[in-house]
């Protein structure tokens, strides 16, 4: 028995075929482009989409040797909050907004200032990224649009929509991007009036759908298209990072899930609810039932690599500028010498929702060299994701252990970095699409081969590296750590006034 998985990212759509034992037996992606009208703007089309689904899947299930007959089951994720606005047919009436399109800054600091309970989720300020200052900005700026939108859906739900014919809301977006809460009455309702988004749930699909609950079969058309049987059950997925914490077999109470890449996703789950300036959630049941997801988040972390890379490593072969990178970062000991890298390079996610914060790297003198600061990078990034564990600490969440996927993970050292500021083994996976084994998960457990999250996951997710931390390179940290921590502090007003005057 297989399962096909489809993961929308930023830049492409990956699917795979995943037996019942997490094996990846066959993978394939397309690509599609990503526009960029203005500064802070950033739109996909659908139907761009649509053509990368269809040719990924076509790919992928072509490079496979397997029965065709024997695949009984589809899910999938996709990038959030990235947003579609339907007219009457059901049809895109304009571009996705993508999940990193910031043009609804204003509108988000806007809702925030409402001080309503429903920003319990999101203590520190409202992201512009969200469903809420996306569509204030398309009724202020696009007041016909937003008039003619007749449904709304996420990126997920539509790819849902073209393969069953069900017009759906995925539990998971709603609850972590539109304010939705399962324990609370769902829609606030008085909360979408009060900023000005009356009525606003009319554009809503009526049906919530949870992770892992079948919303349909594939209609008839698109299985004929794909060669398939036209009884594959399809199951609810979600956002890609989330659906990936359970690709990483993050599902109980104390595991951390990282997933790194251009930007660092920070994702668990608690048995209780609370909130906290700081973080994002809790979120009740937006990935397993009975549990609160937490998430945290960096908006710069590899791409600061690659920004280093580019600018400071031209000499280097570009395929193996990284691992020469690494070796000569290798050769300093736990604090690069004294150079500190605040990696604000695009502001701050969490813990301080600072879209003005800035980059620094301080502490530099002649003897400096180009191993020790990149070195001093990755100690930076690594402090930041540090302190996000540590805000997670202060409201009762102790992590014992850090299951990572994604680019980062090709540096040992990298890795080792993690391990030894944030003082907590660190494991990577063997599969590295986290998202696609995430989405296996879901639908192996909706088909009843498991009977949950949990019990698929232990059995599917497998680790092909663990990096234990080493006490004496920790206690060393501490003292750069909390010079990191200062060095927002002390520079937060002069990076503020510095933005400010360059806008």
């Amino acid at each position: 028995m297989y399962v096909l998985c489809f993961d929308g990212g930023t830049e492409g759509i990956r699917a795979g075929i995943i037996d019942q034992e997490g094996k990846l037996l066959s993978v394939a992606s397309a690509e599609y482009p990503t526009y960029f009208p203005k500064p802070g703007w950033a739109e996909q089309k659908p139907s761009d989409w649509w053509s990368a689904f269809l040719n990924a899947a076509r790919l992928c299930l072509e490079k496979s040797s397997i029965d065709l007959k024997q695949i009984k089951a589809i899910s999938l994720d996709a990038t959030t909050c990235t947003i579609v606005p339907l007219g009457k047919d059901k049809e895109p009436i304009y571009n996705a907004l993508l999940w990193m399109d910031v043009r609804a800054s204003k509108q988000a600091a806007k809702i925030f200032d409402k001080k309503h309970f429903a920003l319990n989720y999101s203590l520190a300020g409202v992201n512009a990224e969200w469903m809420p200052p996306k569509m204030l900005w398309l009724l202020e700026n696009e007041p016909e649009i937003y008039q003619k939108t007749e449904y709304l859906v996420e990126y997920t739900d539509w790819l849902i929509y073209k393969l069953t014919g069900q017009l759906v809301l995925n539990i998971n977006t709603i609850t972590q991007r539109w304010f939705y809460n399962s324990r609370k009455g769902g829609w606030p309702k008085d909360f979408f009036d009060e900023i000005g988004l009356i009525g606003i749930t009319n554009k809503f699909p009526q049906d919530i759908i949870p992770v892992g609950v079948e919303v349909g079969n594939i209609l008839p058309e698109i299985a004929k298209i794909l060669g398939l049987s036209p009884d594959i059950k399809v199951f609810q997925g979600g956002g890609d990072a989330f659906i990936g914490l359970l690709g990483l077999n993050v599902t109980q109470p104390g595991k951390i899930g990282l997933i790194t890449g251009s930007s660092n996703v920070i994702g668990g789950f608690v048995d209780h609810e609370f909130h906290g300036q700081g973080i994002y959630g809790a979120f009740p049941d937006a990935v397993i039932p009975g549990l609160w997801l937490i998430e945290g988040g960096q908006v710069s972390t590899g791409s600061i690599l690659a920004w280093f890379k580019r600018n400071f490593a031209r000499d280097l072969p570009s395929e193996m500028a990284y691992k020469i990178l690494d070796q000569e970062a290798a050769q300093f000991l736990p604090g690069s010498n004294g150079i500190i890298t605040l990696d604000y390079f695009q502001g701050n996610r969490t813990p301080y929702t600072d879209s003005k914060a800035r980059g620094a790297i301080w502490g530099l003198s002649l003897n400096s060299t180009r191993g020790q600061i990149f070195r001093s990078l990755m100690e930076g990034i690594a402090f930041g994701t540090k302190l996000i564990l540590d805000t997670l600490a202060v409201y009762g969440h102790i992590t014992n252990e850090i299951n990572v996927c994604g680019g980062a993970t090709r540096s040992d050292l990298f890795m080792q970095i993690y391990a030894d500021v944030c003082n907590i083994p660190i494991s990577v996976v063997k599969i590295q699409d986290a998202p696609l084994l995430g989405d296996a998960v879901v639908a192996l457990t909706g088909l009843g081969l498991y009977k949950d999250f949990d019990c698929a996951a232990q059995s599917m997710v497998a680790f092909s590296r663990k990096f234990e931390p080493n006490l004496a390179n920790h206690k060393q940290y501490d003292f750069y750590y909390d010079l990191y921590k200062k060095t927002y502090q002390s520079l937060r007003t002069l990076m503020h006034q510095n933005v400010e005057y360059n806008l």
